[in-house]
């Protein structure tokens, strides 16, 4: 008999490259909510970034090596529509078109709560789920704009609350802050290593010779990521 999915963790982005820490967050918060099933959401069209100029099929191609020995993590492809910009609060709506008798947790960083008004309808998002936060090196929820602080006053659920536990049974309307916290890592720094590596060094390499070229990626990338970074010659400097 099927596994009734109950509740559901959404973790969406550009993965612009995918990282490491990505994968180690699903994973933190599958296993904290003891949650069912966990999508990983990449976005074809981020509406709040313009530096995601490489292609959906790659950022999944990449999501694909990072998951590959994590089962329990599932890309779906709900976001992958080039032409028109995805919304947090429209993905919402198909997962829960998908799958309408689970519990949703939609997952971010408090790099991203503490702006999450300035997302689209982005403090009524607990009017169809869940949101569960977790910690970024850096970041206070203490840095939130004043309407965001002014919304956890009635959502907020801190881990240390003796409901926590009570409140992951709710349908939607909390925001779950987690005490872990993960490094806030650097897309741009990453992508920049590599347009300074396509300026000076033969595409050509062992895994031995990463540590020079990536010393900042190599501490959050996968090494078959690397691989397929260069083999496709990701990340070039674009051309004005």
């Amino acid at each position: 008999m099927e596994k009734t999915i109950k509740k559901i963790g959404v973790l969406g982005g550009s993965f612009n490259p995918p990282h490491n820490d990505h994968i180690r967050i699903a994973e933190y918060i599958r296993n904290r909510l003891d949650l069912d099933l966990f999508l990983i959401v990449p976005n074809a069209l981020p509406p709040h970034k313009d530096t995601c100029h490489v292609e959906f099929s790659h950022r999944r191609r990449m999501l694909q090596i990072l998951t590959e020995k994590h089962s329990a993590l599932q890309i779906s492809d709900l976001e992958k529509d080039p032409n028109v910009p995805h919304y947090t609060i429209d993905l919402i709506d198909k997962i829960k078109s998908e799958y309408p008798q689970s519990t949703v947790f939609f997952c971010m960083g408090m790099d991203s709560l503490i702006y999450l008004d300035k997302w689209r309808n982005g403090l009524d998002i607990t009017d169809k789920c869940n949101i569960v936060v977790i910690g970024r090196k850096g970041y206070s929820v203490d840095d939130s704009n004043p309407e965001v602080k002014d919304y956890l006053k009635t959502h907020a659920v801190y881990e240390s609350d003796s409901a926590f536990s009570e409140k992951l049974n709710e349908e939607k309307g909390n925001c779950f802050l987690l005490k872990e916290c993960f490094n806030d890592v650097s897309s741009s720094k990453i992508r920049q290593e590599f347009e300074e590596y396509y300026k000076t060094a033969e595409q050509h390499m062992d895994l031995a010779e990463y540590a020079d070229k990536f010393p900042y990626s190599l501490t959050y990338l996968d090494k078959g990521i690397i691989e397929y970074i260069v083999k496709n010659s990701l990340y070039r400097k674009r051309e004005s």
